[in-house]
């Protein structure tokens, strides 16, 4: 008997257990959702009360939009640093009321971060769907108040969790001629989702990463055709004029950001700013040992793994890495049970999940300087980095038991359309 089949026929009383699990689970997403707009929870205090700063920034940047047709000037505090093609991404917050704005985001967000973890749940596992869908809105919710990096997520009004979505549903789930254009989706509105349309091409699974690339190009080239004097000013001066990389590389982001570029600006190794071609090369360095890890866990059968990997990468190869952009912490423990928790690959992910539990932001920037102080945000600023850099690197050199087949064995999921994608 398949795996659908058990699910449909699953005892009545199971059915209704899982219904209410599910009834729970939304409703404690929607009072995270109140929590969180109102800023008045002890996991929402002190430290993490940024007040939606990013996303009221994205309503500015897009009435600047309005009134000079280039939504990248001026390029300063809260710039718009996405390319043109996120204008129809963010577009829909104009429509809604300033004074709801938040709490209709926070929602989305907290939404997606369930939809990610059901997601994962239903390509690892074989529980029942409709219990999955419960237990991810409890563990959603869980996370948020948790992990550090998503309550920094959801405070500053971010789009990590969306943008995982897609990777997730379009890497893992979605199956046929629709696959890949989330992924295109996502490369236009936040650049590093491209780094998956380079996984199916070395994968050589050319229809996925063909039906990417000509989303991307043609939500890019329409948001060229609206918004021109944009769409000049972001490859001349945000592109290559590197203006992006300036901005955000800066030494006075060097002691908060999670990144290779931060990592090399700071003590012990340098204080101060590298150029920008360095810093292109070490983005670059950092994620084809990303790509090349992905690929030998993909041979290896571990594709859930794979994508943790390159989410990785998105986050630590950037100029920049604030703590939201690790807004995937919570499937790290996840890999544990895809590549099982006894191996070198569980365990590191179990450790960088244990890190990424430490509000590190707390620790970054002492008061005084002793050598006491000194060591400890050395830890802290480095942190995050090296725990999940480090499941990179167990990643690459973790030795293959078994090569790919046809069908992997994923919670029934059959992941031969996925090679046969050519």
């Amino acid at each position: 008997m398949t795996t659908s089949a058990v699910r449909r026929r699953a005892a009545p009383g199971s059915q209704v257990f899982a219904a209410l699990v599910l009834a729970s689970g939304v409703a404690v997403i929607l009072v995270m959702t109140w929590l969180v707009n109102h800023q008045d929870s002890e996991v929402f205090t002190m430290h993490f009360n940024y007040s939606f700063k990013d996303l009221f920034g994205r309503v500015a940047n897009l009435n600047d939009l309005r009134r000079t047709g280039n939504i990248y000037v001026p390029f300063g505090y809260q710039a718009f640093t996405y390319p043109p093609g996120a204008i129809f991404f963010f577009w829909p917050i104009l429509w809604v009321p300033i004074q709801h704005l938040s709490l209709v985001w926070n929602f989305v967000t907290l939404a997606a971060l369930a939809a990610s973890i059901y997601v994962s749940l239903i390509y690892l596992t074989k529980v029942p769907r409709l219990l999955l869908a419960g237990l991810a809105c409890w563990a959603a919710v869980i996370s948020a108040a948790i992990f550090p990096e998503l309550i920094e997520h959801l405070m500053w009004g971010q789009t990590a969790t969306i943008l995982m979505l897609f990777v997730l549903l379009d890497m893992l789930i979605i199956r046929g001629p629709a696959k890949g254009v989330l992924i295109g989706l996502a490369a236009a509105i936040k650049i590093y989702p491209g780094l998956f349309i380079i996984v199916w091409l070395l994968r050589r699974q050319w229809r996925p990463a063909l039906t990417a690339l000509a989303t991307t190009a043609g939500v890019t080239g329409l948001a060229f055709a609206i918004w021109p004097t944009s769409g000049r000013y972001f490859v001349h001066h945000i592109i290559f004029g590197g203006q992006e990389f300036q901005k955000l590389a800066g030494t006075a982001n060097s002691l908060k950001s999670g990144s290779f570029v931060a990592f090399f600006q700071r003590w012990p190794f340098h204080y101060g700013t590298i150029s920008t071609h360095e810093g292109l090369l070490l983005e670059a360095a950092v994620m084809v040992l990303a790509l090349l890890a992905a690929q030998r866990l993909w041979r290896a059968g571990l594709d859930f793994c794979a994508v943790i990997v390159v989410l990785i990468a998105g986050a630590i190869a950037s100029p920049v890495a604030w703590d939201h952009y690790f807004s995937f912490a919570p499937l790290l423990i996840l890999v544990a049970l895809e590549a099982r928790a006894n191996t070198a690959l569980g365990r590191t992910a179990i450790v960088a999940t244990v890190v990424s539990l430490v509000p590190w932001v707390i620790f970054r920037t002492p008061s005084i300087t002793t050598s006491w102080t000194t060591t400890y945000a050395f830890v802290a600023r480095n942190a995050l980095l090296l725990s999940t850099f480090a499941v990179i690197v167990v990643a690459l050199w973790r030795r293959d038991r078994h090569r790919r087949v046809g069908v992997a064995n994923h919670g029934g999921l059959a992941d031969a359309a996925s090679v046969s994608s050519h």
